[in-house]
């Protein structure tokens, strides 16, 4: 299974989140009153209802959506449905003990439950999934916009999940790794560029592997288009040396070394 694209983690998906699901459902509820809801709640303070309980959401939405931004997941499609549902759970529980609170005909909360978790999940599954399509869209339309044109580009995350670089694959020399840093080294223009994100290696793993760049070294990964001689010096060590006469000399650990030689044949 896939891996959920990036684009899901950045900022405006989560806002598009924060803010469509309790609009919507506000708004969705007092036009059309579906599921009999108002026979539920009563129809005196109905609006005032509605309008708690899209706060509710409201505040189960930041708070879940802040953590799903900040936490370093890796979710495929079927745990990104998952989590979606445990948002929906998690907002069932505090809207239901406010029905079970407020209403005047005695309810049992597990009864207010099952009634609040199907009024959440079979109107809030509506933006759910026309929020995910949009954003599946654009960034299926953007990937396929760069192979038409054959270019591919890598984007590079810092840690926060925000975009910090976007370069041409072909012109990344190798990528570095120094504590909680990683270094990133290209060509613009004819010119050696290097770019330090705050990063760890294991974040861009999947990233470099996908367009073509190697592991040499378990602090380093290598465009093996810009490896122009692999050597050995006295003590034994391997380096590789790249077409680039002003960078020094990148280390090739044993374990590597078969990968990379095949690949510069």
């Amino acid at each position: 299974m896939s891996q959920v694209p990036r684009l899901f983690r950045r900022f405006l998906p989560q806002l598009l989140h924060m803010i469509a699901l309790p609009l919507f459902f506000f708004a969705f509820i007092l036009i059309y009153n579906p599921y009999s809801m108002r026979d539920f709640i009563g129809d005196e303070w109905v609006g005032v209802h509605v309008t708690i309980i899209s706060c509710i959401i409201l505040a189960s939405t930041i708070l879940l959506r802040l953590l799903y931004y900040y936490l370093p997941l890796k979710l495929n499609y079927t745990l990104y449905t998952f989590w979606c549902l445990a948002e929906m759970i998690f907002m069932t529980f505090f809207v239901a003990m406010y029905l079970w609170l407020v209403l005047e005909k005695p309810v049992p909360y597990f009864d207010a439950l099952i009634v609040s978790f199907r009024y959440i999940f079979l109107t809030l599954v509506i933006p759910y999934s026309i929020i995910a399509l949009s954003v599946r869209i654009y960034d299926y339309s953007n990937r396929s916009s760069e192979s038409e044109k054959g270019v591919q580009r890598m984007r590079f995350y810092d840690s926060g999940h925000n975009l910090k670089l976007v370069v041409t694959a072909g012109t990344v020399l190798y990528i570095g790794a120094e504590e909680n840093y990683i270094n990133i080294f290209y060509t613009d223009g004819g010119r050696i560029r290097n770019y330090v994100l705050r990063n760890s290696m294991k974040s861009v793993d999947e990233l470099c592997l996908s367009h073509g760049l190697v592991r040499c070294h378990r602090s380093y990964y290598i465009n093996p288009a810009h490896v122009k001689v692999l050597r050995k010096d006295k003590e034994g060590f391997i380096y590789a040396e790249l077409d680039s006469p002003d960078l020094g000399d990148i280390p090739v650990s044993k374990r590597y070394y078969d990968r990379l030689s095949e690949m510069l044949y």
